[in-house]
């Protein structure tokens, strides 16, 4: 961060005074042009030599405010520091204290504001974990994977995506607390490949979990996997996405309405429909096969989502506006 800062403060001063040259260059070609020259004069040495000490002024401002930039972002650095370690001490405790869920959830999330995201994820392996004793609830534990796949850090990245993808059967599908926000209905590119693997199989693995099948699950998936087939230019991405997403249109064609909706985002079936070209194998054949399991396993998985217009789930989601029924 330091490092980013300062090559930050660099560029803008190099800047600064590329322009300043540019500005002199210019002004002195004018002044000591052929015209000029012709002229003569000592006014006119004069009138360069001002220049020249407001040119010097002018440099010298653009460094000073150079140095006050970096000192302002040194003591921002060390008070963000401060205030991380004194979240961190909020986790000690004599051993004859626990220390609450709440002390545990407001210091992790307090690192994710402090620009610590990759320390939080860390820790959260430790609070909040399908192979332990699970002290924060499940929103607050995505909250702070939202906060680090947010990051742009690959570290924080990769541990984000891992943990969710053990907890992911611990995860309602129909809760949109109980997935990050950064990838509900949409989807970063640049994560990295195996960080991109391990989301797409936490959100198969989540909703296979949800069984049996509903209609609200099977359009939470289709939405989600729609985000990222349209969010992803690599071929080998969109080609796996497309094969989830066909698995799932049988169930999706049986559906008493035509557009789907998970949070903000809203997919036509016309637009899932149209993803059928582009479901290829993955060039891995590893991957390919690995996609191909949790195709079937969806398609399975959806068979069942297909019911009667008057059931009662289905005529409560119409009621609520959320679904639009077939014309």
């Amino acid at each position: 961060m330091k490092r980013d800062g300062a090559s930050r403060d660099t560029r803008w001063a190099v800047g600064w005074l590329l322009g300043i040259t540019v500005c002199a260059l210019l002004v002195l070609a004018a002044l000591l042009g052929p015209l000029h020259r012709a002229a003569g004069g000592t006014g006119h040495v004069a009138a360069v030599l001002a220049f020249v000490g407001v040119l010097v002024t002018a440099a010298a401002s653009v460094v000073g405010l150079t140095v006050t930039r970096q000192s302002g972002r040194a003591a921002e650095d060390r008070l963000r520091l401060d205030a991380a370690m004194r979240a961190g001490e909020s986790f000690s405790r004599p051993s004859s204290r626990k220390v609450s869920a709440a002390t545990i959830a407001s210091s992790l999330l307090a690192l994710t504001k402090l620009d610590n995201a990759d320390l939080a994820v860390a820790l959260l392996v430790d609070f909040w974990s399908p192979v332990r004793e699970r002290r924060i609830s499940t929103e607050t534990g995505i909250l702070v994977i939202d906060a680090a796949l947010r990051s742009g850090r690959h570290s924080a990245q990769l541990v984000a995506a891992e943990l969710l993808c053990q907890s992911a059967e611990c995860l309602d599908s129909c809760k949109s607390l109980q997935w990050p926000s950064f990838i509900d209905g949409c989807w970063n590119e640049k994560f990295s490949p195996k960080t991109k693997l391990l989301l797409i199989d936490a959100l198969t693995r989540m909703t296979l979990a949800k069984n049996p099948s509903t209609p609200a699950a099977l359009r939470s998936i289709a939405v989600r996997l729609f985000g990222i087939f349209q969010g992803d230019d690599d071929r080998n991405v969109r080609g796996c996405i497309a094969i989830l997403i066909c698995a799932l249109l049988p169930a999706l064609e049986g559906q008493p309405y035509r557009n789907f909706m998970q949070g903000s985002e809203i997919v036509k079936l016309s637009d899932l429909r149209s993803v059928k070209d582009s479901a290829k194998p993955n060039d891995d054949d590893y991957l390919a096969q690995m996609v191909r399991k949790r195709a079937d396993q969806l398609g399975r998985w959806a068979d069942s989502c297909s019911r009667p217009i008057d059931q009662p789930e289905v005529v409560e989601e119409l009621a609520s506006g959320t679904v639009d029924p077939l014309p």
